[in-house]
């Protein structure tokens, strides 16, 4: 997608969803952490969660080319919302400490969802296939 001549309708929300990413991650680990010390199945889940968490907290600060090969749902709307819905799904369960966070990272993940469909907004930068297309160098194309 070439975002070089957007129209004046179009938003740019990058802050934001950096915000709102930044929120999910924090949340997450929190949660995991959480989990930790409720039962032989709940460890294992929160730690999951606990990576899933410290992941989306990375992808803010830095993007690694191998995250983008082999995780590239998570450079659409579409894709990071059916995954933050993941998220609050596995940890609203148990306790209100855990089913309200749950609630809230599902919520941001329909809101990601639902912008899918929105063709003003964009996405942020660390989202956009041509960010991604100037940090993929494959070792076959350098000659």
């Amino acid at each position: 997608m070439d975002f070089s001549n957007i129209s004046d309708n179009t938003r740019d929300f990058s802050n934001a969803f950096k915000i709102a990413n930044f929120a999910v991650g924090a949340l997450s680990v929190l949660c995991g952490i959480s989990q930790l010390l409720s039962g032989f199945q709940d460890f294992f889940l929160g730690l999951f969660v606990i990576f899933f968490g410290a992941g989306i907290i990375f992808l803010e600060i830095r993007v690694p080319q191998e995250v983008y090969n082999y995780a590239s749902f998570l450079f659409s709307f579409i894709g990071r919302g059916i995954f933050y819905l993941l998220i609050g799904i596995i940890v609203s369960h148990d306790h209100i400490l855990r089913v309200f966070p749950g609630f809230l990272i599902s919520f941001v993940g329909i809101g990601y969802c639902a912008l899918q469909f929105v063709p003003n907004i964009l996405p942020p930068e660390n989202m956009r296939s041509d960010f991604a297309a100037l940090h993929n160098q494959d070792e076959e194309d350098v000659i």
